[in-house]
């Protein structure tokens, strides 16, 4: 409509012209439109209308905040020849600010200058931000619109750095160090605006804190681990699959202390644990087939007491105490899919229904409530209701199983899963709702396996140890697992 306005005025001015004075002739210049405003910058359109040849020396526009142009801000454009429309772009101007606007040009006669044209530069405002969730160093990426060039991006009072602006509309930023908290709110300042987005960002969490390591130099692999009476117990397996190890440590985290607790059975390897039972395995290193060990023992306030022998083949079996049952589930032997529950007072083995797929001790697996969950070969959820002794699939585990025998432990209404061999992966399940987050990863090279997890009073303790196959020696390292610690 304005372009449609302004030829018309020209139109007439030549018609005019044309009738009075052939030889004269007629230059407008025209302050067309307002072609784009951002936060802090604009681009105007202007036109030079003549019916001659035209020259100028200079043209361009002014721009002020103040209708009277006093301190203009000039975009000279340069010397033009001939008519024709022109662009002027500025940068670095104020946000949410009127300004007005004028075409110049000089074809001789000093400068002369077109309409007045009002415009009002944008304010920022936010869209979304991604990931929500990350750690320091990471990159996301925030969305909005009208971000000005010394934009500044925070997490809660923590600056971050600000890699790119794209397009006015997107910023990539570095997530900073989490200091005191682990949710925190984005805030973003643009000029004088301060945004911050409704939802918080949470920071990935997870302190380690490195207490007493095992007290022999031995790389402990095929190994129990249970936790009774305060005490965590490591022991029997074999050091490198070289030579059984006999013993059994058991640590106290109060003390910070390993001391024998002085095992009367036999070494073997591949055994099942549980807090009030050990047995199974595999009586000798070697080959297939194998030497097992069908001994069980209880253990007792007083020591280990030996119970009657297996009445089937367990080598690597999974196994958990429900409702003061004992399950052993699975293994590498026998009926790989058979469940099996001994009832302590009559010291008598039932066996159920199969289970839905083959698990052994490389299955990650935790009790809660009284109900046994396992994360199969297939990264399924798999879920044992003792009452009726049902399995059913209630979620996906979304980190990687590496090479098995992870640790899964409750802390609360959340179960904590990782640690599978050759994989630093830690990942919390709350229990609510099943979600899976993500927590920082275990310490030391991602080529490590764990001997053995426990938890006391809201922190995990997990034992680590590098890959028989490294060379070296490694310590069997225990760390201390805050799981909000940040």
């Amino acid at each position: 409509m304005r372009n449609s306005f302004y030829l018309s005025i020209f139109v007439m001015l030549l018609l005019l012209n044309g009738c009075t004075e052939e030889e004269s002739g007629t230059t407008l210049l025209v302050t067309e439109e307002v072609l784009y405003t951002s936060g802090e910058q604009v681009r105007i359109l202007g036109r030079l209308i003549s019916n001659q040849p035209v020259s100028a020396s200079d043209h361009g526009f002014y721009l002020s905040q103040d209708a009277n142009f006093a301190s203009p801000i000039i975009i000279s454009l340069g010397a033009k020849d001939g008519a024709g429309k022109f662009i002027g772009q500025t940068f670095g101007l104020s946000s949410r600010k009127k300004y007005f606007a004028k075409a110049f040009m000089d074809i001789g006669n000093g400068i002369e200058f077109g309409n007045v044209v009002e415009l009002e530069t944008l304010a920022a405002g936010l869209d979304s931000y991604s990931p929500g969730f990350g750690t320091p160093g990471k990159e996301i990426f925030i969305l909005g619109k009208n971000f000005t060039k010394d934009t500044k991006v925070f997490f809660g009072t923590e600056p971050a750095q600000v890699l790119e602006i794209l397009f006015e509309s997107r910023l990539r930023v570095r997530i900073p160090a989490a200091k005191g908290s682990s949710s925190v709110p984005i805030r973003v300042q643009s000029q004088d605006q301060n945004l911050v987005f409704p939802i918080n960002f949470e920071y990935q969490t997870g302190s380690y804190l490195e207490v007493a390591p095992f007290p022999e130099p031995v790389r402990l692999i095929e190994n129990i681990s249970f936790q009774n009476g305060g005490l965590f117990y490591v022991g029997l397996g074999s050091d490198r699959k070289l030579s059984l190890y006999t013993k059994i440590q058991s640590y106290n985290p109060v003390t910070n202390q390993w001391q024998n607790a002085n095992f009367p059975g036999s070494a073997r390897t591949f055994a099942f644990a549980t807090t009030n039972y050990i047995g199974g395995g595999v009586a000798e290193l070697g080959r297939e087939p194998y030497t097992l060990n069908p001994s069980l023992w209880r253990v007792t306030p007083a020591g280990f007491q030996r119970l009657k022998d297996l009445p089937f083949p367990s080598r690597e079996s999974l196994a958990a105490e429900l409702n003061n049952e004992l399950y052993v589930i699975g293994g590498k032997e026998g009926n790989l899919l058979a469940v099996r529950k001994y009832n302590p007072t009559s010291e008598t083995w039932t066996t159920l229904g199969d289970s839905p797929t083959q698990f052994t001790k490389e299955n990650a697996s935790f009790v809660y409530q009284n109900k046994f969950y396992v994360i199969g070969s297939d990264k399924v959820l798999y879920f044992f209701d003792p009452v009726n002794s049902s399995w059913s699939q209630i979620s996906n585990f979304p980190g990687a199983i590496g090479q098995g025998y992870g640790f899964g432990q409750i802390i609360g209404s959340k179960a904590y899963v990782g640690g599978y061999g050759r994989v630093d992966e830690v990942w919390e399940l709350n229990l609510m709702n099943f979600n899976w987050v993500s927590k920082n990863p275990i310490p030391g090279t991602p080529q490590g396996i764990t001997a053995g997890s426990f938890e006391k009073d809201g922190f995990l303790y997990i034992m680590r140890q590098q890959d028989i196959n490294l060379i070296g020696n490694f310590p069997l390292s225990v760390y201390k697992f805050d799981p909000n610690g940040i």
